[in-house]
């Protein structure tokens, strides 16, 4: 919050306290205070403040915090580190846990999972170092996502072996953007990075076997809009930065009594995402400049991503990994999956955690489990206990916990947890759904099927028409709402929504693994998109969003082969990205969703061939789904035995 708003909502709670006079424009402020009252009154305003990391993990006492401490890069620039060290071992030397950030320390350290594990390891003798990202916080420098990324960690780990408290040995530790650093920077294997705990960091796949959609920027070629939401509150070029003529004490009593952290008020996504052209969504706004005006530019073919600092094929590492995530956070399980897969492959004491939750919502599983608008059964899991064992085996060297299984996995609607030696799970049986119809899929009212014969020779094609400028809506998904699991009945009533459900299951049917839909299209259109939802159907025809993707037909050759369509003419595309462990439970259905749009989770293609970045006028598709006995559309997956 900025100074100014701090202020005013003191005066608020003045108010509210006091019953006091008060006046706010924009030249002064004036408050009335009764003397007696004004101790009250400040006694109350310092309780209202944000609380220090110390007093989010319950360490007041018991450890020493430390604030915007410089940390000297190769190039000049100082990063911002914040210190949590265990009071009465400043004589000692200490194993580290280093978390790189672009947000507060505070906010860092109130992820759910964030506050028990953290108490625990500095309790048990681990200093906690939380870095601010270049141009972040009061780290200098200019932010730009993951590029130069891991100069600047090798950098951060050079200063913390230098330190009279470090050991030099120093455990990575985070989620999502604390996440999303850890993985490419071990493959650079410096010495004193001993461990990893990447959680939902999968931002950091670039292209790797299975998955090239450049950090999940893209989906199938699609840009994913969340990174606009992320952009219109962080990651600006330009911010405050402390004077460098400061010392720690000025450095201090500046960072306490200032944010340069910027506030806009709440944003309505949707209204956001609207504004055409899409290049100009944050610009209209009126934020001021961000590297979002460059990505969205971009192509998912474009040599700029060469400069990002994400995993690639050819890359490895010494460095053991924990990568933890959600089947339900959406957007980075899938890439999450395959980037252990991929690292597991060439690189020793690589492991994969996935449990029922959303986005960043490890440690937050009940008895009833909820993902939004549906229960997935009891997902508890002791991940504080896991990640302190861990750390304890690669920083203190202690063996006396038991070896993680390579892959443990929550099955969604099963109460259970499950290992395995590998991902996937070996013993699977491959299965083949077709989509099929009498030609009226549209709307869950339609006649979509999904079954395991191909359609007849002559059968209809389903048509929709696309209208970019009245999208189907997204509804859950995405990131990073806790409410990912929404009942679409609403979505489905839409014409411009094909529907294709199988028959309720009368056992038990277990999907653990890759889903993919392979899809024989033609469109009036010489580009459009193709979005699918991957569905859960109870008994009471209430139906569940699982996964979902997309795919831009520009790219169904490739990212670097871009090819229009010829109208009228058929093309097949094969959708990836979505994953999932699931229960299919007797008397629940399989449902495959198909439409043109997911909006705002995904861009709208103006379906004109053009850029559509710098471009406002949208041209309507009429996109069909063929599934004849030469043209086949179908959904493909792997059951367990239970």
């Amino acid at each position: 919050m900025n100074p100014r708003a701090w202020l005013l909502t003191g005066i608020a709670l003045a108010n509210s306290i006091l019953g006091l006079s008060a006046r706010a424009d924009q030249n002064d402020i004036t408050v009335a205070l009764p003397g007696p009252e004004a101790n009250d009154l400040h006694n109350q305003l310092a309780n209202a403040r944000p609380p220090t990391p110390l007093e989010v993990l319950g360490l007041e006492g018991v450890a020493e915090y430390r604030t915007v401490v410089p940390v000297p890069m190769r190039d000049g620039v100082r990063l911002s580190a914040n210190i949590i060290l265990p009071r009465g071992t400043v004589a000692q030397k200490l194993p580290v846990i280093l978390i790189r950030s672009p947000y507060t320390p505070s906010s860092e350290v109130s992820e759910p999972l964030a506050p028990p594990l953290l108490s625990r390891l500095v309790r048990n003798g681990y200093v906690v170092v939380i870095v601010n990202d270049r141009g972040t916080q009061w780290s200098e420098g200019s932010y730009q996502w993951l590029k130069g990324a891991n100069h600047d960690g090798y950098d951060i780990l050079d200063w913390i072996t230098q330190q009279t408290w470090s050991n030099g040995k120093v455990g990575t530790f985070g989620c999502s953007s604390s996440g999303e650093s850890q993985p490419p920077l071990a493959t650079l294997n410096h010495p004193a990075h001993k461990a990893m705990v990447e959680m939902a960091g999968a931002t950091a796949a670039g292209s790797i076997p299975g998955y090239h959609d450049q950090g999940i920027f893209y989906h199938g070629g699609v840009p994913d809009l969340a990174w606009s939401w992320w952009y219109h509150r962080f990651g600006l070029k330009d911010h405050p930065v402390l004077p460098p003529e400061l010392d720690q004490d000025g450095r201090s009593r500046i960072a306490a009594s200032f944010s340069p952290e910027p506030s806009y008020g709440m944003v309505d996504f949707l209204a956001l995402a609207s504004h055409l052209p899409s290049e100009d969504i944050l610009r209209a706004s009126g934020i001021p400049k961000t590297e979002w005006d460059r990505l969205i530019r971009l192509t998912p073919s474009s040599s700029e991503w060469k400069e990002f600092d994400f995993v690639r094929e050819g890359d490895r590492t010494q460095v053991p990994g924990l990568h933890i995530d959600s089947w339900y956070d959406v957007i980075e399980a899938y890439p999450t999956v395959k980037l252990f897969q991929y690292l597991s492959g060439n690189s020793p004491n690589q492991h994969l955690v996935m449990g029922p939750t959303a986005h960043c919502r490890m440690g937050t599983e009940t008895e009833a489990t909820s993902v939004g608008d549906r229960e997935v059964g009891d997902g508890r899991f002791d991940y504080v206990t896991m990640i302190s064992r861990w750390f304890d085996r690669w920083l203190k060297d202690d063996r006396s916990a038991p070896e993680l299984p390579p892959v443990q996995y929550y099955v969604l609607n099963s109460s259970q947890w499950k290992t395995s030696d590998s991902w996937p799970p070996k013993g699977g049986h491959s299965v083949r759904l077709f989509l099929s119809s009498d030609g009226h899929a549209n709307s869950a009212s339609g006649d979509g099927r999904l079954s395991a014969q191909k359609s007849a020779s002559g059968a209809a094609a389903d048509e929709f028409v696309d209208d970019p400028m009245h999208p189907v809506p997204s509804l859950g998904g995405s990131c990073c709402s806790h409410l990912v699991a929404r009942e679409q009945s609403g979505i489905e009533a839409r014409q411009d929504v094909l529907v294709y459900s199988s028959d309720p299951f009368a056992q038990t049917t277990r999907i653990v693994g890759d889903v993919t839909v392979t899809l024989a299209v033609d469109s009036s259109a010489p580009d459009t998109d193709f979005v699918v939802k991957l569905l859960d159907v109870d008994a009471d025809g209430h139906a569940y969003n699982l996964s979902d993707t997309a795919a831009r037909m520009r790219y169904r050759n490739g990212a670097g082969a871009i090819a229009l369509m010829q109208p009228g003419q058929p093309y097949s595309v094969t959708l990836t990205g979505m994953v999932t462990a699931t229960d299919l439970l007797p008397g629940h259905r399989l449902r495959i969703e198909v439409a043109g749009t997911n909006f705002p989770n995904y861009e709208r293609n103006l379906n004109t061939g053009g850029h559509n970045f710098d471009e406002t006028a949208a041209q309507v598709a009429r996109n069909r789904v063929l599934h004849d006995a030469g043209h086949a559309s179908f959904v493909e997956f792997t059951t367990l035995p239970r």
